[in-house]
């Protein structure tokens, strides 16, 4: 086996960062079209004051996509996965009772302790902005600890190297810190490399490499090329850093922003706007011209009242006029154009209602169903690559610190659904109404009552719908209880205590078991 070649991380970020330059500097100029501070130039700081662009429409159409996908890959209080058993592990679970339904509610109740874990850690907001950065830089990078808050990082705060099959090899990450800030063992460790004069308020520089060697990732932390903190161990599918991108692009170690694809149109929306903006304004300035052979004197039409008199003929005032309405509407129609086309490539509301009156909701709904298919393959990608990572690694959070039990192994398998019509159980909801629904057509509701077992049913169709039945539906033996005190009850109100006492404890015992005996069973 070859030797790994071990360079120093800082070494390795300055040789990556060439790789990355042609991509930065695309995102830049996308966040300057659309939200400037998503992505600002190198050396901006918290003081510096960002050019805005001269539209609005970019950040409107980053905002809502942004918040589209996030609620397609983590709705809000709603599993955006399942836990799958096959039929085997079922029968082996079940002892071949075939208590479906039990393993279905065992399984949503943990899919929602790891959407509220997930809560619990402020995950949304940083998966709200991760969605931000990849619809306009088109990478993050996102770091989700076994305990604390996840952190994510700007693609000018790291780089990656990847494989030709796009498996991460090396991610390094720069931080800067005030030196006074560091922890004293930290400080202790880099204090060799010191010079006397060096400014201990100055920043200093934080590299964070994760590096896959065979089938682990490495992680470790370097000050001035020196080591420090505790290096970490990770399996490759457990690994707490995921490098995000919003397209795959072969051979390329990064992907490719969403707002790339319509730099065209967003730069003329905003060159445009820019210039009717500024026409607009010197279209609205009034000034008079006065003839200089006039006996209007400008300064008398100045102080003139309103409704005063001035002596003059009306010909000798005008106003100066730009006379570019024709430009103007030639102008104002592109960009009704660009708005147009922007508009759906943003999936906003106002792009899928037609003018007119009679539009009908169904009609809306078609259009919007075919807007979201053309996202269908970021979600495919951000569902491998984003959210089924995301799931796993709270769930190991989850196992590590002891709030759920580990899965059985062997038996379960996570399987993520993405799209919006497609969300965790949802499908197994429909699935279940379509097969009921198809039953009672074929031979009626009588033979669905005579067939189908309603307790069995409302237990699966609340796992689907992520209901705790506890408590809410009735078992078995409640019903059965329940039946019994029925038929006592009416036993009661048609003889009367007195005779109910008179039949004796094996009387009772009688109605006992023929109330607890199934429905249909024979007496006799």
């Amino acid at each position: 086996m070859a030797v790994i070649e071990q360079v120093s991380a800082k070494a390795l970020y300055e040789r990556l960062v060439t790789d990355r330059d042609p991509y930065l500097k695309r995102a830049e100029t996308a966040a300057s079209l659309t939200v400037p501070h998503l992505m600002p130039p190198n050396g901006t700081t918290a003081s510096t004051a960002l050019e805005e662009p001269s539209q609005s429409l970019g950040a409107r159409g980053v905002r809502h996509i942004a918040s589209k996908v996030q609620l397609a890959l983590f709705p809000i209080n709603t599993p955006p996965f399942k836990y799958e058993i096959d039929d085997i592990g079922v029968r082996q679970l079940t002892e071949g009772q075939g208590r479906n339904g039990e393993i279905n509610k065992a399984l949503s109740e943990r899919e929602r302790a790891v959407v509220s874990e997930m809560n619990g850690s402020v995950f949304r907001p940083v998966a709200f902005e991760a969605c931000r950065q990849l619809i306009v830089a088109g990478n993050y990078l996102l770091h989700i600890p076994k305990e604390g808050r996840p952190r994510g990082f700007r693609l000018n705060q790291h780089v990656v190297d990847r494989d030709g099959s796009g498996n991460v090899l090396d991610i390094v990450v720069k931080e800067s810190m005030s030196r006074e800030a560091l922890p004293p063992e930290i400080a202790a460790q880099i204090g060799k490399t010191e010079q006397k004069d060096t400014d201990r308020t100055a920043n200093i520089d934080i590299y964070t490499h994760i590096r896959r060697v065979e089938d682990k990732f490495i992680v470790t932390q370097q000050i001035d090329d020196v080591e420090v903190g505790e290096s970490g161990e990770y399996p490759v599918a457990d690994v707490p850093w995921l490098a995000l991108r919003l397209t795959y692009i072969e051979g390329e170690n990064y992907g490719r922003g969403f707002v790339d694809e319509y730099i065209g149109d967003l730069t003329a929306l905003n060159s445009l706007t820019e210039a009717l903006r500024d026409g607009t304004a010197q279209s609205a300035k009034i000034v008079w011209l006065v003839a200089p052979n006039s006996v209007v004197k400008a300064q008398a039409l100045a102080k003139a009242k309103n409704g005063g008199f001035v002596t003059g003929e009306a010909n000798s005032v005008v106003p100066l006029q730009v006379n570019k309405h024709a430009d103007f509407s030639v102008a104002e129609r592109f960009i009704a154009q660009l708005i147009e086309r922007l508009s759906f490539a943003f999936m906003l509301n106002s792009a899928v209602q037609r003018s007119g009156e009679r539009v009908t909701a169904e009609e809306i709904r078609y259009i919007a169903s075919e807007l979201d298919q053309g996202m269908g393959g970021i979600y495919s990608l951000l569902s491998e690559e984003f959210q089924l990572p995301v799931v796993k690694l709270y769930e190991k959070r989850m196992e590590h610190n002891r709030k759920v039990p580990p899965l059985p192994k062997g038996v379960t398998s996570v399987k993520v659904i993405a799209g919006l019509d497609a969300l965790g159980r949802g499908n197994d909801l429909q699935n279940l109404d379509a097969f009921l629904a198809g039953i009672a057509q074929l031979f009626g509701p009588d033979e669905v009552k005579r067939r189908v077992n309603a307790g069995e049913y409302m237990t699966r169709r609340g796992a689907a719908l992520g209901i705790d039945t506890n408590g809410l539906v009735y078992t078995d033996a409640e019903l059965s209880q329940g039946d019994q005190q029925g038929q006592m009850q009416q036993m009661i109100e048609k003889l009367g205590p007195q005779a109910i006492a008179q039949m004796g404890g094996m009387a009772k015992e009688g109605m006992k078991q023929q109330a607890a005996a199934p429905e249909g069973t024979p007496n006799g």
